[in-house]
């Protein structure tokens, strides 16, 4: 189990992958903790060893390559005898698919959403084609929609810290609204 400690060190590795561990140290004192490196480097073999840290990537500024095309997909699936065995090969399907973002089920309107990225309109247009042709026996309603994102995709929202959050809402609360957060 990961405790207080270990969630920072991930929060600050998803800003940054390659930061050494004195900037890590650097990082948790700032939130309170005095850890040597060592204690630092040996809590970060055992995020690997357990599989939390299960790889490093690189964040590329999409401003300075190529434009791409995001599309994300909304699907509902038909009620079907054979709709487990089918999700079973859109799931392999969309693992497989270099162009995909993100993927899953999900609760409410919608059964299925996928978010793509492809080098242009006529590659994304085609790849909506084949889906359609390959799991349409199981897809009720298909929408795709062209996204332009403002923000760029980061990892590090899904491992930040109770503090980081606090933090933020604070900025943006109105005084007005007269409310502290409570963590």
């Amino acid at each position: 189990m990961i405790d207080n400690i270990d969630e920072l060190i991930l929060s600050a590795l998803s800003k940054d992958s390659k930061q050494d561990t004195r900037e890590i140290w650097d990082f948790l004192r700032d939130h309170g903790y005095n850890l040597s490196e060592d204690e630092i480097e040996s809590r970060i073999l055992r995020l690997e060893d357990d599989q939390v840290i299960t790889g490093y990537t690189i964040s590329v500024n999409t401003k300075k390559i190529r434009r791409r095309i995001i599309r994300v997909a909304l699907v509902r699936f038909k009620f079907s005898q054979h709709l487990a065995s089918r999700i079973e090969g859109l799931k392999k399907y969309l693992a497989d698919a270099p162009f995909v973002l993100f993927s899953g089920r999900t609760r409410g309107g919608y059964d299925w959403i996928c978010v793509q990225s492809f080098l242009n309109e006529e590659m994304a247009d085609e790849e909506s084609d084949i889906y359609r042709n390959l799991f349409g026996d199981i897809i009720q309603s298909y929408e795709v929609y062209d996204f332009i994102p403002m923000k760029e995709p980061s990892y590090h929202s899904l491992t930040h810290t109770p503090e980081e959050y606090k933090r933020f809402l604070e900025e943006w609360i109105p005084p007005f609204l007269g409310r502290s957060l409570t963590i």
